[in-house]
Protein backbone atom coordinates (compact mmCIF):
# COMPACT_ATOMS: atom_id res chain seq x y z
CA UNK A 1 0.00 0.00 0.00
CA UNK A 2 2.91 2.64 1.02
CA UNK A 3 4.72 1.69 -2.42
CA UNK A 4 1.73 2.02 -4.45
CA UNK A 5 0.58 5.41 -2.88
CA UNK A 6 4.40 6.70 -3.85
CA UNK A 7 3.87 5.53 -7.25
CA UNK A 8 6.38 2.74 -6.71
CA UNK A 9 5.78 -1.04 -8.41
CA UNK A 10 2.48 -0.24 -9.68
CA UNK A 11 1.08 -2.88 -12.62
CA UNK A 12 0.58 -1.41 -15.91
CA UNK A 13 -2.33 1.07 -16.38
CA UNK A 14 -2.40 1.64 -12.21
CA UNK A 15 -1.68 4.60 -10.94
CA UNK A 16 -1.19 5.96 -7.52
CA UNK A 17 -3.63 5.41 -5.06
CA UNK A 18 -3.65 6.75 -1.12
CA UNK A 19 -5.48 4.01 0.93
CA UNK A 20 -7.57 5.32 3.99
CA UNK A 21 -9.28 2.98 6.94
CA UNK A 22 -12.17 3.66 8.76
CA UNK A 23 -12.30 2.61 12.71
CA UNK A 24 -14.83 2.39 14.92
CA UNK A 25 -12.87 1.64 18.41
CA UNK A 26 -10.45 -0.60 17.72
CA UNK A 27 -12.17 -2.08 14.68
CA UNK A 28 -11.64 -1.41 11.16
CA UNK A 29 -15.08 -0.54 10.13
CA UNK A 30 -14.08 -0.07 6.08
CA UNK A 31 -11.69 1.04 3.81
CA UNK A 32 -11.43 3.79 0.81
CA UNK A 33 -8.86 4.14 -1.77
CA UNK A 34 -8.41 7.74 -3.54
CA UNK A 35 -6.91 7.21 -6.93
CA UNK A 36 -4.45 10.33 -6.94
CA UNK A 37 -5.26 11.01 -11.33
CA UNK A 38 -6.89 9.51 -13.89
CA UNK A 39 -5.86 7.68 -16.64
CA UNK A 40 -7.39 6.89 -19.38
CA UNK A 41 -9.35 3.59 -18.29
CA UNK A 42 -9.97 5.21 -14.67
CA UNK A 43 -11.60 7.87 -16.28
CA UNK A 44 -14.28 5.74 -18.28
CA UNK A 45 -13.90 3.31 -15.22
CA UNK A 46 -13.49 2.70 -11.62
CA UNK A 47 -12.58 6.58 -11.22
CA UNK A 48 -11.17 8.48 -8.25
CA UNK A 49 -12.43 6.74 -5.27
CA UNK A 50 -13.18 2.81 -4.45
CA UNK A 51 -14.56 2.09 -0.88
CA UNK A 52 -15.81 -1.14 0.76
CA UNK A 53 -17.84 -1.45 4.13
CA UNK A 54 -17.50 -4.25 6.20
CA UNK A 55 -21.06 -6.25 5.80
CA UNK A 56 -22.01 -6.30 9.89
CA UNK A 57 -21.37 -2.48 9.86
CA UNK A 58 -23.67 -1.06 6.62
CA UNK A 59 -26.42 0.71 6.39
CA UNK A 60 -25.75 2.46 10.21
CA UNK A 61 -24.25 5.75 8.56
CA UNK A 62 -20.38 4.44 8.17
CA UNK A 63 -20.68 4.65 4.61
CA UNK A 64 -22.02 8.15 4.40
CA UNK A 65 -19.45 9.26 7.14
CA UNK A 66 -16.66 7.42 5.62
CA UNK A 67 -16.65 8.66 2.45
CA UNK A 68 -17.88 12.40 3.59
CA UNK A 69 -14.32 12.45 5.08
CA UNK A 70 -12.50 10.31 2.32
CA UNK A 71 -13.99 13.00 -0.47
CA UNK A 72 -12.50 15.98 2.12
CA UNK A 73 -8.77 14.49 1.21
CA UNK A 74 -9.70 13.38 -2.49
CA UNK A 75 -10.41 16.92 -3.03
CA UNK A 76 -7.18 17.93 -1.96
CA UNK A 77 -5.14 15.40 -3.84
CA UNK A 78 -7.16 14.87 -7.19
CA UNK A 79 -6.38 17.28 -9.85
CA UNK A 80 -9.12 17.33 -12.21
CA UNK A 81 -11.96 19.51 -11.41
CA UNK A 82 -14.38 16.43 -10.59
CA UNK A 83 -14.49 13.65 -8.87
CA UNK A 84 -15.02 10.81 -10.64
CA UNK A 85 -17.25 7.64 -9.63
CA UNK A 86 -18.51 4.45 -10.89
CA UNK A 87 -21.29 2.60 -8.96
CA UNK A 88 -23.80 -0.77 -10.14
CA UNK A 89 -27.10 0.09 -10.28
CA UNK A 90 -28.19 -2.17 -7.96
CA UNK A 91 -25.85 -0.93 -5.65
CA UNK A 92 -28.46 1.86 -4.51
CA UNK A 93 -26.45 2.32 -0.87
CA UNK A 94 -23.63 3.43 -2.72
CA UNK A 95 -25.35 5.60 -5.16
CA UNK A 96 -27.20 7.43 -1.96
CA UNK A 97 -24.16 8.20 -0.51
CA UNK A 98 -22.56 9.68 -3.66
CA UNK A 99 -26.06 11.88 -4.33
CA UNK A 100 -25.62 13.18 -0.93
CA UNK A 101 -22.35 14.29 -1.09
CA UNK A 102 -22.60 16.45 -4.04
CA UNK A 103 -22.70 14.03 -6.90
CA UNK A 104 -24.69 13.93 -9.92
CA UNK A 105 -25.23 11.01 -12.26
CA UNK A 106 -23.22 12.18 -15.37
CA UNK A 107 -24.41 9.34 -17.63
CA UNK A 108 -25.13 5.14 -17.34
CA UNK A 109 -24.68 1.99 -19.16
CA UNK A 110 -26.60 -1.21 -18.97
CA UNK A 111 -25.14 -2.23 -15.40
CA UNK A 112 -23.39 1.10 -13.49
CA UNK A 113 -23.82 4.55 -13.10
CA UNK A 114 -20.97 7.21 -13.74
CA UNK A 115 -21.04 9.76 -11.29
CA UNK A 116 -19.29 12.92 -10.27
CA UNK A 117 -18.61 15.49 -7.67
CA UNK A 118 -17.56 18.89 -8.01
CA UNK A 119 -14.55 20.02 -6.04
Amino acid sequence: MIAFAKGENLPEGYVPETFLFLWNDNVIVGQFRVRQYLCESLRTGAGHIGYLIKKEFRRKGYGTEGFKQVLRIARKIVPEDEIYLRVNKDNFASLKIMIRNGGYIEHEDETKYYVRIKK
